[in-house]
C-alpha cells in the first residue's frame, strides 16, 4: 500500500515502546500517551530540538542561568548527543554554552536585537544555536531566501562534527511562520544547502518548520508517503497520532509540538540511521509555547 523511495530503503521502524518515564524538567506531554521514549532503552544516538521562544514569550521570574540550567536538565536526562535550538536570545546561548561542558556549541544570528531579547543580557541578538557532544565542530550558515510576507530573516545553521565518533552535520533551521510560497522556497533551499554541505555524511536536521507533516514543505525532506526527501522523522512511528490516511507502521506524522500541530522535526538521513523513536514532552511553566521534542535513532 506504501510507496517507499530508493531512499528511504534504509530505515527501518520499530514501534516505540510503552514505558513510563519521568523527567526533572520536561514531563509527558500526556498521561494517557502510550509512546513515551525511555532513556534507558532507547537507541543511542539522541537528539534534542526545541523552540526557545526567547524573544516573544513573556519568561516571567526566569533569569538566564534559570532557563539555561533547565534546558541542561534535559539534556542530561536524555543524555543527548545534540541540541538544536530554535528562537534564541544569545544571553540564553551564551548560559547554556557556560554550562553545558563537553559540548561544542555554535550559534548564529539571525538578527541584531528584537526588544524582547533585553531581558536575558545586554546584547539582544536573536537567532538559532546548536551543541553536539564532541570537542569541536565546524560552523556552517546561511541565510535562507527572503519571504515577501515575513519581515523576519531566516536561517540554516549546521555543525559538522563527531556525533559517537562519526562526523556528522548537526543542523537546526526556522521557517516562515506566513507565507506558504516563501516557506516551501525556505524549504528547498535547506534542502539543497544540507545536501551540499553533508555530501555523504549522515545528517540530523531538526527545528521548526512551521508546516504539517503531510505538507509541500515537509515533502522536501520525507522520504516517503509522498515526499521526495532522504530523510525518516523521529516520531513517525508513533501510531497514537497517525492520521487517517497512514495505512502502514509509519506515517507522516506526529505529536502535536505547538497548539497549532506538529511544527518541530527532528529529521535524519535515512541511509545512516534506523529504529527511530521520538517524544513530545510536556511543557515547563515559563520557558515556550513549543514542546522539547526528543528523538533517538541507531546507526544503520
Amino acid at each position: 500500500m506504501l510507496s517507499v523511495p530508493f531512499p528511504y530503503r534504509a530505515v527501518r521502524r520499530v514501534t516505540a515502546l510503552a514505558a513510563a518515564v519521568l523527567l526533572m524538567t520536561f514531563g509527558m506531554a500526556s498521561a494517557a500517551q502510550a509512546d513515551v521514549v525511555s532513556p534507558s532503552t532507547a537507541p543511542s544516538v539522541r537528539m534534542l530540538t526545541y523552540n526557545s521562544c526567547g524573544a516573544s514569550c513573556a519568561h516571567t521570574g526566569v533569569t538566564a542561568s534559570e532557563w539555561a540550567g533547565t534546558i541542561e536538565s534535559a539534556v542530561d536526562n536524555w543524555s543527548a548527543d545534540t541540541l538544536m535550538l530554535t528562537e534564541t536570545c544569545y544571553g540564553q546561548y551564551a548560559a547554556l554554552r557556560d554550562r553545558l561542558t563537553g559540548y561544542a556549541p555554535a550559534w548564529y544570528a539571525t538578527s541584531s536585537g528584537p526588544s524582547g531579547c533585553g531581558k536575558w543580557g545586554t546584547d539582544k541578538r536573536f537567532g538559532m544555536a546548536v551543541f553536539v557532544k564532541t570537542a569541536s565542530v565546524e560552523r556552517l550558515t546561511a541565510e535562507l531566501p527572503a519571504n515577501p510576507e515575513d519581515n523576519n530573516p531566516r536561517g540554516l545553521l549546521c555543525a559538522k562534527g563527531a556525533v559517537e565518533g562519526r562526523t556528522t552535520l548537526s543542523c537546526v533551521t526556522h521557517l516562515s511562520h506566513v507565507g506558504d510560497a516563501g516557506r516551501l522556497a525556505q524549504a528547498q533551499a535547506v534542502r539543497k544547502q544540507v545536501d551540499t554541505w553533508a555530501g555523504t555524511l549522515p545528517v540530523i536536521l531538526a527545528g521548526d518548520f512551521n508546516a504539517a507533516p503531510v505538507s509541500p514543505e515537509t515533502s522536501e525532506f520525507y522520504g516517503f508517503q509522498g515526499g521526495t526527501g532522504r530523510y525518516g522523522e523521529v516520531d513517525e512511528a508513533d501510531q497514537d497520532y497517525f492520521h487517517s490516511g497512514c495505512t502502514g507502521t509509519y506515517c507522516r506524522s506526529g505529536e502535536a509540538t505547538h497548539p497549532n500541530g506538529k511544527l518541530d522535526y527532528i529529521f535524519v538521513s535515512a541511509d545512516h540511521f534506523r529504529s527511530v523513536q521520538g517524544d513530545a514532552m510536556g511543557k515547563t511553566a515559563n520557558m515556550s509555547d513549543h514542546n522539547l521534542l526528543r528523538g533517538a535513532a541507531a546507526w544503520e
